[in-house]
């Protein structure tokens, strides 16, 4: 419909006009005074989905949803009020998505200017809006970015910089704008540098590497230098822009980690990597010149002790201490490296006999037997050394160090403070050790283990109360094969898992039976092994067990060493609560052979202290281990602990226990370990 055809008031060419608005981007629309739609142009009806037909003669309440009509109607009071035209910038909610326009309403009047409706036309902005916010966000991150970022125009002077070029190269914006960036050259690079650093812009429109500049303190300082050029629609460079980071921090820390890789930070000393080096180097100038070498390594023994009481930072101390003493040891050519931690080592080349090399090891030792003065402390520490031989032990790096490592293995287990040679003898141990694990593994699987129970007699009625699961290795051709052989290698190796989840289900099967025929306060005691104790999933799985053998938590009782609990008091301390909380029993087995005070036994949440065997065995004949017995029994009482005493061998020894009110007692004189089926008719007789 043309506006001729509703108004001929109009005496302009109606034709041309109809032409221009029906072809305008724009929504035009025409209401009267009635907010009905008179006309609307076909942007309009494309924009808002509509038909004219639906359009024309209706209100835009009837046609629009009430977002868009809010937003459309907001000025008509204005225009109708003033008789002037208005505009703003509108967001509209078409179809679910957000579009932005130009609103402008003005007065329709007729020829002889009487009002008699509104004009609204809509131009849509929507990309310009979007662009804007691109260019924005652009903006922003230019602004904030860490990295400097420049731009020059094409004769390469400066038109804008950012904060991060400001606060790296030390200058104002308004002192650079307009200068050429060489200003911060530093005089590093030569001519020629430059020449090919441009001939490269012109012809690949980038260039990026390492540049050194000077900052307008005078300080020279490495970046990582990125141009671009910015080129118009025909190719040509209009402008470039740089982008650079510091790499200050990072030429520093490079020059660290040369250091560092070389060198202990602590004590200074050689390091592994330098340490195998020259080892490396050692052992072909020994090749070629028909000389012997040794490598000594070098564990200080119980120095965990020391960072556990006085800290980390009293040990590390020591270890510089000690360093200083070993540096004033051996010959000029002589390789004095500490290897990590509490491992040191030593490489002695061109030897005349392998027994020089035991010479230099006791030196190292008797260099530790004066104490250390430590926060006033007076600290002995002692060390243990192994020893490896080129060329009878080995003829390359590896062999040599591992070989040296089973040598010390050996000098801590023949008690410390000792050096030894490696032999032929102590590989055949290890092939030994492999194979046994090798045997064990094949153990678990195979149903070869079995357990043994120990009664717990109660002093008070003379009764069984519970028993101690101790597990015992069936070997099908070695026969029995007790703990102490493979308990120590299952740690170890970490089979001790599967074999303690082992222990544990089956302890909890058969004494579930026990307690449905006999008696249901029955009490097992299980041990759980430091590996076991400091397993995330050690609750888990033993509410598991318990529940799929429909065992309470009152008929188990879980042991652990006084040296399990101190290898992190916070976390066993927590496991502790955890167990506590769940009414779950924890005793601390083999009492007073460990280091742990009485203030942390004061916040260990358990209920029974065991008495280890070695005190009991002389406690009628040695005043010392009679006084530690009595003393262990108050203060169980004291604490509102149950205390049991291990190894009771003799009538003597059980008067004395129970003279001083210990209140439980396990040991070969009431019973040796049992089989399960002996346990259960000797368990019929004392119920």
């Amino acid at each position: 419909m043309s506006l001729q055809d509703n108004y001929g008031v109009f005496n302009v060419d109606t034709v041309l006009l109809d032409s221009v608005l029906n072809h305008s981007p724009s929504c035009i629309a025409l209401k009267d005074l009635s907010g009905q739609f008179i006309w609307v142009n076909p942007c309009f009806c494309q924009v808002f989905g509509l038909t004219e037909s639906k359009v024309i003669g209706r209100r835009a309440s009837d046609i629009l949803s009430s977002n868009i009509v809010d937003e459309l109607a907001e000025l008509d009071s204005v225009v109708l009020n003033q008789n002037k035209s208005v505009n703003k910038e509108v967001e509209l909610l078409i179809n679910g998505c957000s579009r932005f326009f130009v609103l402008v309403k003005f007065p329709w009047q007729t020829s002889d200017q009487q009002l008699c409706g509104i004009g609204c036309i809509l131009t849509e902005i929507t990309a310009q809006k979007v662009l804007e916010k691109s260019y924005g966000l652009a903006q922003k991150v230019i602004d904030n970015a860490s990295e400097a970022v420049v731009f020059t125009d094409a004769k390469g002077l400066i038109t804008d910089i950012n904060d991060a070029y400001e606060k790296i190269t030390g200058y104002q914006r308004s002192e650079l704008i307009g200068r050429n960036p060489n200003v911060l050259k530093s005089g590093r690079h030569d001519r020629s540098f430059y020449q090919d650093m441009w001939i490269q812009i012109k012809t690949q429109g980038y260039w990026s590497g390492e540049v050194w500049d000077r900052r307008k303190s005078g300080e020279i300082y490495p970046k990582w230098l990125m141009i671009n050029a910015m080129l118009d629609e025909k190719k040509s460079a209009v402008g470039y822009v740089g982008i650079f980071s510091d790499l200050s921090d990072q030429k520093e820390a490079e020059q660290k980690l040369k250091e560092l890789s070389f060198y202990d930070p602590l004590t200074h000393l050689p390091n592994r990597v330098l340490f195998k080096d020259r080892l490396s180097v050692g052992i072909s100038i020994a090749k070629r010149d028909k000389h012997q070498l040794a490598v000594l390594l070098i564990d200080l023994d119980r120095f965990k002790v020391v960072n556990d009481s006085l800290g980390h930072n009293a040990g590390d101390e020591l270890l510089e201490l000690i360093s200083q003493r070993f540096l004033t040891l051996g010959r000029e050519s002589d390789t004095v490296a500490r290897l990590g931690g509490d491992e040191f080592a030593v490489l002695l080349p061109e030897l005349n006999s392998p027994e020089d090399a035991s010479v230099v090891a006791q030196n190292f030792i008797d260099a530790l037997l004066k104490p250390f003065h430590l926060q006033g402390h007076n600290l002995n520490i002692s060390a243990s050394i192994g020893i490896s031989v080129f060329p009878c032990d080995g003829v390359d790096v590896d062999g040599l160090v591992k070989r040296a490592e089973l040598a010390l293995y050996k000098a801590k287990e023949q008690g410390r403070n000792h050096y030894q040679y490696f032999s032929q003898e102590l590989q055949d141990a290890v092939f030994d050790q492999l194979e046994m694990e090798d045997e064990m593994q094949y153990a678990i699987l195979n149903q070869q283990f079995t357990l043994y129970y120990q009664p717990k007699i109660s002093l008070a009625t003379n009764k069984i109360t519970g028993m101690e699961a101790l597990v015992r290795w069936v070997h099908p051709e070695k026969g029995l094969i007790p703990p102490d052989k493979f308990i120590p290698l299952a740690e170890e190796s970490g089979l001790i898992i599967p074999l303690g989840e082992w222990i544990l289900q089956t302890a909890c099967r058969e004494t579930a039976e026990w307690v449905k025929k006999y008696d249901d306060s029955l009490v097992v005691a299980v041990n759980l092994s430091a590996k076991q104790f400091k397993a995330d999933n050690l609750l888990e799985t033993i509410q598991n067990t318990l529940k799929l053998y429909q065992l309470k938590p009152k008929n188990i009782e879980l042991e652990i060493t006084e040296s399990c609990v101190m290898e992190n008091v916070e976390g066993a301390l927590q496991t502790m609560k955890d167990f506590r909380k769940h009414q779950l029993k924890l005793a601390i087995d083999d009492f007073g052979t460990g280091y742990s005070s009485l203030g942390y036994l004061k916040q260990f949440p358990m209920n029974t202290l065991k008495i280890d065997r070695s005190f009991v065995m002389d406690l009628t004949t040695d005043s010392d281990d009679a006084a530690i017995v009595e003393i262990v029994i108050l203060l169980a009482d004291k604490l509102g602990l149950d205390v049991v005493a291990e190894g009771v061998e003799t009538d003597a020894q059980l008067n004395f226990l129970r003279e001083q009110g210990c209140q439980y007692v396990q040991g070969y004189l009431l019973s040796r370990p049992l089989p399960a089926d002996e346990f259960e008719q000797f368990l019929k007789k004392h119920l």
